[in-house]
């Protein structure tokens, strides 16, 4: 089963702080849809060129849930970075996996299942592996030099995204 997105809300960013506010707002949103308990884990697919912004994100995302923000590095070369704050969050950077048939067989699938949030760079990497989940994909794109344009897409259900920014995700009647 694939995942149809149920909600998207654009952001315009014009300097690095106002990526970090828009991760603090995903953060708190997350924090507060586990301490809810309506779900145990959480999948954040952050997708972009190199230099967008994600890992500024991420950095912010990750204080959002109580981690210590001098602790959050891009695990490019490690892969997978783990954290502990108020909730635990795993960090994947996919940006060196050449085909997603590798995720597989290092059992990155129960990594997405465990309690708290899952943060991944370059996710479009993985292939079709996340469309069989509900996530939250993160779309950047550079408009210039300090200019991001910063997409979310919602692919829960009911909408994470709808219920903490209070945006209405009925679709009207034709």
């Amino acid at each position: 089963m694939t995942y149809e997105t149920c909600i998207e809300v654009p952001f315009l960013s014009r300097c690095h702080q106002s990526t970090e506010g828009i991760g603090i707002l995903l953060g708190s949103c997350l924090l507060e849809t586990l301490a809810q308990g309506s779900r145990e884990s959480l999948v954040i697919g952050l997708i972009g060129p190199l230099g967008a912004g994600k890992t500024v994100l991420t950095g912010a995302l990750s204080a959002a849930l109580g981690v210590d923000r001098a602790s959050v590095a891009s695990p490019t070369f490690v892969l997978e970075r783990n954290y502990t704050g108020k909730e635990p969050v795993r960090h994947f950077d996919l940006y060196r996996i050449e085909d997603a048939r590798q995720l597989v067989e290092m059992g990155f699938e129960e990594e997405l299942d465990k309690r708290g949030v899952t943060v991944i760079e370059w996710a479009e990497r993985s292939g079709r592996l996340l469309a069989m989940y509900e996530r939250i994909e993160v779309h950047f794109e550079i408009l210039s030099e300090e200019v991001r344009r910063i997409v979310l897409r919602d692919f829960y259900r009911p909408s994470i995204i709808a219920r903490c920014f209070g945006v209405d995700s009925t679709v009207p009647p034709h």
